[in-house]
């Protein structure tokens, strides 16, 4: 018998500790999809990270590949991963932007300093006030831009036409084997010029 420790929205749903007769992480989790029919539905709407070790934080990661690994007689800790927003965009960089543009601008005159007053290295106030617009122009350029959303079968590539193209980043490349492979297009670089005819 070994402790399995549930975390977050499993914690409040199915409860905090249990007991239970498992070996391997995999086991943890068919054990509790057979006491709980919710389970898997909650499992699959999330994101997860289970932990072996006597505590969460000092335990060692268990990755996708480890499911099926006797773990010892440690306790299992299972509690929803850290992730950070998705749909922030360029909110974060616009706003950081102009808290650097602000400071630039309002600390040299809190101090009674001009705006070309080293500060270290060389760097001036104007220098970060510089750095705070570029920043937020570039924020804001992600916020007005359509963000290309590609899915399996990238059909929202704007840049080549075939029957299936991979132009996003992280991409395996195919490896053929063989004659009379089809496969989609994958470039690995292109440039564009454009001249007068």
């Amino acid at each position: 018998m070994r402790k399995v420790h549930l975390y977050g929205i499993l914690a409040k749903k199915f409860g905090r500790v249990f007991e239970l007769d498992v070996r391997t992480p995999g086991e943890v989790i068919r054990a509790l999809a057979a006491n709980f029919p919710e389970f898997v539905k909650v499992i699959r709407a999330g994101s997860w990270s289970l932990t072996v070790g006597s505590s969460r934080r000092d335990g060692e990661k268990v990755g996708i590949d480890d499911l099926e690994l006797g773990m010892g007689s440690n306790d299992f800790h299972l509690a929803p991963a850290i992730q950070g927003s998705k749909n922030s965009g360029g909110t974060l960089k616009t706003i950081l932007g102009v808290a650097l543009i602000g400071a630039a601008i309002f600390a040299p005159m809190a101090l009674g300093v001009g705006m070309s007053t080293p500060i270290f290295g060389g760097l001036t106030y104007s220098n970060i006030a510089l750095l705070g617009l570029g920043i937020a122009a570039a924020g804001a350029s992600q916020l007005m831009s359509a963000q290309n959303e590609g899915d399996g079968d990238d059909k929202g590539s704007f840049g080549f036409s075939g029957p299936v193209n991979m132009n996003e980043q992280g991409r395996a490349i195919p490896l053929i084997y063989g004659f009379g492979v089809a496969v989609g297009s994958t470039p690995i670089s292109a440039s564009f010029d454009v001249e007068q005819i």
